[in-house]
């Protein structure tokens, strides 16, 4: 397992039932079982091909483990305790969690891009968001939230940038804003850039320098 599904396997917690959904190989799943942090699992994707590898992974744990090919929450038959969506951008993430009947008191999700407007659907829909963070594994950033059922309310710097991200400034986040401040600079010198283009990432950038400050 590499690092990123390392550390997103330590944000899941104990329970009944979990699910991955769009699981890809199984790997998170698998390591669930084996360390019994929960009795079953279910494992799901869109796509028939994909989920056979997950499938085939999962043979040992038998009755253990549920396999269904889903778009999201669509063919699920039960509500799990806890869900995984991880690998997909973050309005995707927030379609499957607006069309599901029902949904888990706890979420663990990592959305590759748009991660501020995930948030705010959470906030949004009575989650209370109890991690959020961003890491770096093999030259790539990614960030993570955890969420329960629950009331909180998050402030607009907050939601653009991850509340733990600002509280406790990980290496991660800071060479993340400095890769960005450098971008927005270049779109400003950039002569061929919009107006409008420059003017955002002037906006953007100035909020960077005072995060950094």
């Amino acid at each position: 397992m590499d690092g990123r599904l390392d550390l997103l396997f330590g944000l899941v917690s104990r329970g009944e039932t979990f699910a991955d959904i769009g699981c890809d190989h199984g790997y998170i799943a698998e390591r669930v079982l084996k360390e019994n942090k929960f009795e079953k699992v279910i494992v799901s994707d869109i796509s028939s091909k994909s989920l056979q590898k997950a499938v085939d992974l999962l043979k040992p744990y038998g009755d253990r483990v549920k396999a269904i090919v889903s778009d999201g929450f669509e063919n699920f038959d039960i509500l799990p305790d806890e869900v995984m969506i991880a690998g997909m951008g973050g309005e995707e993430i927030i379609k499957i969690l607006s069309n599901a009947p029902c949904l888990p008191k706890r979420l663990v999700l990592a959305p590759q891009k748009n991660t501020d407007k995930l948030r705010r659907f959470l906030v949004s829909i009575g989650y209370k968001i109890l991690k959020d963070f961003t890491f770096k594994d093999r030259c790539k950033f990614y960030d993570a939230i955890v969420a329960e059922e629950g009331v909180d309310e998050y402030l607009e710097t907050e939601y653009l940038y991850g509340r733990d991200n600002l509280k406790d400034f990980p290496d991660a986040f800071k060479e993340k804003l400095l890769i960005e401040a450098k971008m927005l600079e270049d779109i400003i010198a950039l002569n061929s850039a919009s107006k409008s283009s420059k003017e955002d990432a002037k906006i953007r950038l100035e909020n960077i320098r005072k995060i950094l400050k």
